[in-house]
């Protein structure tokens, strides 16, 4: 095994362990020293790796971003009909299966919550890659709302005068601030209120008039 080999199989070695902890019993009550042995590595091999508990909660949260977003792509790809869609049906099926996503891992958004206040205290924000449906860009909504929505105002499913920055607010409001709501209410209840949101959305871009 070469050394790169030998660095990226300690790399997600750690990730693993770490993710284990965070999840099991929050960022701020795991140790470095808890990971490294998760990991069966030293202590100091994980702060030549990462260099601080900081830096490892940052590669977690970004790697269960890429393994939510690969699974929400798969969810997406097992709701297509098959049929020919219109943008707001691709919309429609898009944030549908976001949603599913969303609630078929409590333990990802219980680390979101946690990761949330973390980074926010320890000046992360910056590096964190959150989970959002459609990121914030210069042209508005990223893939695959925006493309979806896009469309749909061409084919006439989706209203002319819409404001596209307004759909990625409530977008985030919708699906990241979400997260925020576990503090006052039940994991169902929050479910009902963020399905109900989304509703309301898919009501507000649709074009009623085709």
């Amino acid at each position: 095994m070469t050394q790169k080999e030998l660095r990226e199989q300690n790399r997600a070695a750690v990730i693993r362990a770490a993710q284990g902890r965070f999840l099991a019993q929050s960022i701020d009550k795991t140790t470095i020293a808890e990971i490294a042995e998760d990991a069966d590595l030293t202590p100091m091999s994980v702060y030549r790796y990462f260099g601080s508990k900081q830096a490892i909660a940052v590669a977690v949260a970004n790697h269960l971003l890429d393994a939510y977003l690969a699974e929400h792509s798969a969810r997406c790809e097992a709701a297509r009909s098959g049929a020919p869609e219109n943008g707001y049906e691709t919309f429609s099926r898009v944030l549908g299966a976001y949603i599913d996503t969303y609630e078929a891992h409590p333990e990802y958004i219980r680390f979101l919550q946690d990761m949330a206040f973390y980074a926010l205290r320890e000046q992360l924000t910056e590096s964190v890659r959150y989970m959002c449906f459609s990121r914030p860009v210069a042209t508005g909504l990223d893939k695959p709302g925006r493309e979806a929505l896009v469309r749909g105002m061409e084919d006439g499913s989706v209203r002319r005068d819409l404001d596209l920055e307004m759909v990625y607010l409530n977008l985030v409001n919708l699906l990241t601030g979400g997260v925020n709501f576990r503090i006052l209410i039940d994991e169902a209840t929050q479910m009902k209120i963020i399905r109900s949101s989304a509703e309301i959305l898919l009501y507000y871009v649709k074009n009623s008039g085709r």
